[in-house]
C-alpha cells in the first residue's frame, strides 16, 4: 500500500453502496432519500464530485472509494432523481463524520496508482487472453452472444477494463480496487481469471436434460 504521508486531505461528500466503481466506469443511481438529493444538488451546483464507497456494513466503510462526477441528473416531480455518473480518481480515507444534512463527509486524499515499472508484456497478453475466453465462456453459460471486437492494449486500460468487467464477489472486486499498482491488479485479475475460467468452463459444458415434459430419460 502506498504512504498518505505529505498527500493534501480534503473534504468529500460520501455515498455509501453495496457497489464497487472504478476510475472511468459509469453508474447509474437512483436518489430518493431526502438526504443524499441534498448532496447531489449541492455537488451539481458546485460542479464537484462525490465518493462512492463500498458499504461494509451499517457502521463500517471500506477504506479505498473512487470519486464520480455528474454526467447528467433527470429530476421527478416528487424530488427523486435519476443520475449517471463517470468515476475519476481513487482515494483513501482518513476519517468520516456525519454533517449536519445527514449524510457521510470524508476526509479523503488521492490514491493515484502507485507509479510502476513497465507491464510484463507476457502478462498483458495472458490477461487478454484469459478475459477473451472468460467473456466467451460467460455469454455461453448464460446463453448470450458477446463479443468485444478490440481489447484495451494499454495496461492501465486493461486493468481497468478487467475489473469492471469481471462476474465476481464484491469483496474481490474491492480487492482489485485496492492493489497500489497496476501491475498488481493485472497480476489478481490474472489469477482470479484463471480460477473463474475453470469454473465457466465446467458450467458451460453440462450435459443439459431435454426441455420438454417427459420424466424418464429418452435413452
Amino acid at each position: 500500500m502506498q504512504s498518505d504521508v505529505g498527500a493534501q486531505a480534503r473534504e468529500l461528500p460520501l455515498f455509501p453502496l453495496n457497489v464497487v466503481l472504478f476510475p472511468n466506469q459509469s453508474l447509474p443511481l437512483h436518489i430518493f432519500e431526502p438526504r443524499y438529493r441534498v448532496m447531489i444538488q449541492r455537488c451539481m451546483d458546485n460542479k464537484e464530485p462525490f465518493g462512492v464507497v463500498l458499504a461494509l456494513d451499517e457502521s463500517h466503510i471500506a477504506d479505498i472509494g473512487t470519486a464520480t462526477m455528474i454526467t447528467q441528473m433527470e429530476r421527478m416531480e416528487d424530488g427523486r432523481m435519476d443520475i449517471n455518473t463517470l468515476g475519476t480518481e481513487r482515494f483513501r480515507v482518513q476519517n468520516w463524520n456525519v454533517g449536519a444534512d445527514g449524510y457521510l463527509i470524508g476526509n479523503v486524499v488521492d490514491y493515484p496508482f502507485a507509479e510502476p515499472e513497465p507491464a510484463d508484456e507476457t502478462l498483458v497478453r495472458r490477461v487478454t487472453q484469459r478475459m477473451r475466453r472468460y467473456l466467451r465462456l460467460l455469454a455461453k453459460s448464460n446463453g448470450m452472444r458477446f463479443q468485444v471486437d478490440q481489447f484495451p492494449s494499454n495496461a492501465s486500460q486493461l486493468a481497468i477494463f478487467s475489473a469492471i468487467a469481471l462476474q465476481i464477489e464484491i469483496e474481490e472486486k474491492q480487492a482489485l480496487l485496492e492493489q497500489a499498482s497496476v501491475a498488481e491488479m493485472l497480476t489478481l485479475e490474472d489469477d482470479i481469471l484463471a480460477d473463474e475460467i475453470k469454473i465457466l468452463f465446467v458450467m458451460s459444458n453440462v450435459i443439459q436434460p431435454p426441455q420438454d415434459d417427459f420424466i424418464f430419460s429418452r435413452n
